[in-house]
């Protein structure tokens, strides 16, 4: 049984995390809008250098958006060049995409990434190796979570909507 005090620790910690991910927004909406591209298709180019490919279904789930969106967005990815599609080599029927170049990044943006960055270091200085460890697997393991919840609900809200299409309460 968790104790007051820890109860009171995890609350704090999971508040600070909800404040990053409300930051985190404007951040990336500033940072698409000056390199003149949407956010979602920015994060969807950056997942894709982060994982090296991903399928239409795979970027639907990470970006949040329905497979018309999904297509939409592989489309303004291809025209920008951030991504290519190519064939399965497994499963001729699949299409794979594979990221292309990020959006060229001015001086004065990188200038500023690397002033937020050297002070998000700065941050974790007064902490331990071990310390930092142990953050990095619990926010891996927040990730999990998050993933699940939002494919989680986002079913539901489609059965939901499908119902109410339906005339079903």
């Amino acid at each position: 049984m968790a104790t007051s005090k820890r109860k009171e620790l995890i609350a704090a910690h999971l508040h600070s995390w909800k404040r990053i991910i409300q930051l985190a927004v404007p951040w990336t909406d500033a940072i698409a809008a000056a390199q003149g591209v949407h956010p979602t298709d920015l994060i969807a180019a950056s997942y894709l250098h982060d994982v090296g490919s991903a399928t239409a279904g795979r970027l639907a789930d990470i970006t949040g958006l329905t497979t018309g969106a999904t297509t939409a967005c592989i489309d303004r990815l291809e025209r920008a060049g951030f991504a290519r599609r190519e064939a399965d080599s497994q499963d001729r029927r699949k299409v794979v995409l594979k990221p292309g170049k990020l959006p060229k990044v001015s001086k004065e943006l990188l200038a500023f990434r690397a002033s937020a960055m050297k002070k998000a270091e700065d941050a974790f200085s007064q902490c331990t190796d071990a310390e930092i460890g142990r953050m990095t697997e619990c926010m891996h393991k927040l990730a999990v979570v998050f993933e699940k919840e939002a494919h989680e609900f986002k079913k539901s809200h489609r059965r939901s909507m499908a119902r109410k299409k339906d005339g079903i309460q």
